[in-house]
């Protein structure tokens, strides 16, 4: 904690500026490894380089969303939809924010 070169070396925020590719983010509410304002934060970094993203914040998950089988399947049709709509360059520079599960 002295000296914070370490976490600033380590934190996805020091490199949001080489981000290219569409992310999409998938968080559980309760995650306590990557609390959600440090998603939140990244989201809006990558928001605002105007990279193709999407946030999906899960009440009532922790570090994955498997905890409920419903969570699970929707993961899965989330990633499809992320996939197909990204997949060989077919871009589409929007961004968008999803608050399922909420």
């Amino acid at each position: 904690w002295e000296d914070p070169t370490e976490h600033i070396k380590r934190s996805p925020l020091t490199y949001v500026g080489n981000v290219k590719t569409p992310t999409m983010l998938m968080t559980g509410v309760n995650d306590l490894r990557t609390p959600m304002p440090q998603t939140e934060q990244f989201y809006s970094a990558l928001k605002l380089r105007r990279v193709p993203t999407a946030m999906l914040r899960f009440n009532d998950e922790w570090h994955g969303t498997t905890s409920n089988p419903s969570n699970f399947m929707r993961t899965q049709l989330y990633l499809r939809y992320w996939f197909d709509r990204y997949k060989r360059g077919g871009a589409n520079r929007t961004t968008t924010s999803s608050s399922e599960g909420r």
